[in-house]
């Protein structure tokens, strides 16, 4: 069943109590000050049952990481909103699909893809881009996180940054990808705060995580 301390970052972060964001509206020259607190949560589903981990295995003999996230969710979706703001609905920062949404997410990474030539294609696009999956991406941008299932990569997560049409290695493996965007850090937040925006129910500010927050647990 592989390491049962395995994505306990993840456990962790879904454990906490009354989690939020303490909020600004700018980022330059520097961060302006709090302002708004917005509340957050962590959405995910059960475990995925025995017949599709089964086949997932199968799928995935080479990524076991992957196979084992599945083992405790069948999704996530982290750092929501609990406001909603039309037309994105719930803000939130990270989504890890399940394993059923990952030709879609291929498909609309792939639309980024399309209009290149031969040559921007040599130039621009790794050797591994041949055989991968895309099990999450950043909500409501251009960003995705593939991983490539052979060669001298495999099993890595890449972030696609659609901004400079780039491949950024994020993790050597899947876990230690889940462990970076559940361990909340100063980088973690400033990337957070560069793409995912909360919303006050009141007004059109779109407003930028700066502090993090919880309920610590009485001793």
């Amino acid at each position: 069943m592989g390491d049962p301390h395995m994505y306990e970052a993840l456990t962790t972060l879904l454990a906490r109590r009354n989690q939020r964001f303490g909020c600004c509206t700018r980022l330059w020259p520097e961060p302006g000050p709090i302002l708004h607190i917005a509340s957050i949560r962590h959405e995910v589903d059960p475990p995925l049952d025995a017949g599709t981990l089964a086949a997932l295995e199968t799928q995935l003999p080479d990524v076991p990481e992957v196979v084992a996230f599945y083992r405790q969710w069948g999704s996530a979706r982290l750092y929501c909103d609990t406001v909603c703001k039309e037309p994105i609905g719930h803000a939130s920062a990270f989504y890890i699909a399940p394993p059923d949404a990952w030709p879609e997410l291929r498909e609309h990474f792939e639309d980024w893809l399309d209009n290149l030539d031969e040559t921007e294609r040599e130039e621009y696009l790794p050797d591994w881009l041949d055989d991968y999956i895309v099990p999450a991406k950043v909500p409501n941008s251009g960003n995705y996180f593939l991983v490539p299932l052979k060669g001298e990569h495999r099993g890595k997560v890449f972030e696609f940054e659609h901004d400079g049409f780039e491949f950024i290695e994020r993790a050597a493996g899947f876990a230690a990808f889940v462990d970076s965007i559940a361990t909340v850090t100063d980088e973690l937040l400033h990337e957070i705060m560069g793409h995912t925006r909360y919303a006050d129910g009141k007004s059109d500010t779109q407003w930028l995580c700066r502090e993090y927050m919880f309920d610590e647990d009485e001793a």
